[in-house]
């Protein structure tokens, strides 16, 4: 099944094109929007518009799909982590997506993978002011995702480990970072100072909810447990596999695959701090599964090994 996919690009395309359709289909007639109690301010503010226009919301979902896919493609084929076109990378995201109901009810982690597909897409390897540059507009970016989804501050770590990565050590970078996270914030009290509605917007961090995995019950606990740790298993497999593999690249290539591991494990931070319960919590996942499947593809398959553990994955997330 891997290798006829990793060969015809041709049914790569009618795949894509047949999972965007039916993405969309799903968002025009069933999706809706999580409880937003305990979430941050934007969240709530997009559900408000949400339930009182409805198409204007959904079409507000389509569009950040539609960057979803765009971006992942980008950075997948920038970052050469297979030899040929290919478009597996989307193929895999957009099942996942409808596997798991994620475009059913749209959770805060939605939006942090947004965020998270635009700032992996961005330049930090660079010596110039263009890095200084694009470190500035990763921190606003990161502030801006952040009123959606707390956990979105785990991507500031993300970011700051990437430069040490790349650039060995990089404080300024990572102090202009933090500037422009801070004064992203600091335009947002200050707006909401001046129309007087200061107590409202500090209201909602008040409400903010962390660690919504421990304090929400689990349904099905044995399919839970059966979910939990094979994606657990898997989880390090792709992280092994793949930095034994990149051990026999040359340098550049092994810094990015380096930087995709090190993502990998900072990123399930945001699991510990979102407000989320099981299994939308496993949604900051989706994009590295979605890579780590994609290059699997492309690798040895004896005894259809990678098509055994992709089904595997499919299933641990399919609920």
């Amino acid at each position: 099944m891997l290798k006829l996919l990793s060969k015809k690009i041709a049914l790569q395309w009618i795949i894509l094109i047949g999972l965007f359709a039916f993405a969309v289909y799903t968002i025009i007639t069933k999706s809706n929007v999580a409880n937003p109690e305990g979430t941050p301010y934007l969240f709530k503010c997009f559900a408000s518009i949400f339930f009182q226009y409805k198409y204007l919301g959904k079409s507000i979902i389509i569009s950040v799909l539609f960057f979803h896919i765009l971006f992942l493609q980008y950075y997948f084929k920038k970052n050469e982590y297979v030899t040929k076109n290919s478009f597996l990378p989307v193929c895999y995201y957009l099942s996942i997506l409808l596997l798991t109901k994620s475009l059913t009810i749209i959770s805060p982690f939605f939006f942090t993978l947004f965020f998270f597909l635009i700032i992996i897409c961005i330049d930090l390897t660079g010596t110039s002011i263009r890095l200084k540059n694009n470190v500035f507009w990763t921190g606003i970016l990161i502030a801006l995702a952040t009123c959606f989804d707390l956990s979105s501050i785990i991507l500031l770590l993300i970011v700051i480990v990437t430069l040490i990565i790349n650039q060995f050590s990089r404080i300024k970078e990572t102090g202009i970072l933090l500037l422009g996270f801070i004064l992203l914030y600091f335009y947002f009290f200050s707006f909401h100072f001046f129309i007087y509605n200061l107590d409202e917007w500090l209201l909602t961090f008040q409400q903010i909810k962390i660690l919504g995995v421990m304090s929400n019950p689990i349904e099905n606990l044995s399919f839970t447990m059966f979910s939990l740790i094979s994606l657990g298993i898997i989880y390090l497999f792709f992280i092994v596999k793949f930095k034994l593999i990149s051990d026999a690249k040359v340098q550049l290539q092994r810094n990015r695959i380096i930087t995709l591991n090190t993502r990998a494990v900072l990123i399930m931070a945001c699991i510990l701090l979102s407000n989320s319960s099981y299994p939308d919590i496993l949604g900051y996942l989706f994009v590295h599964l979605s890579i780590y499947l994609s290059i699997l593809a492309y690798e040895k398959n004896p005894l259809y090994i990678n098509d055994f553990i992709t089904i595997i994955t499919l299933i641990a997330l399919w609920h």
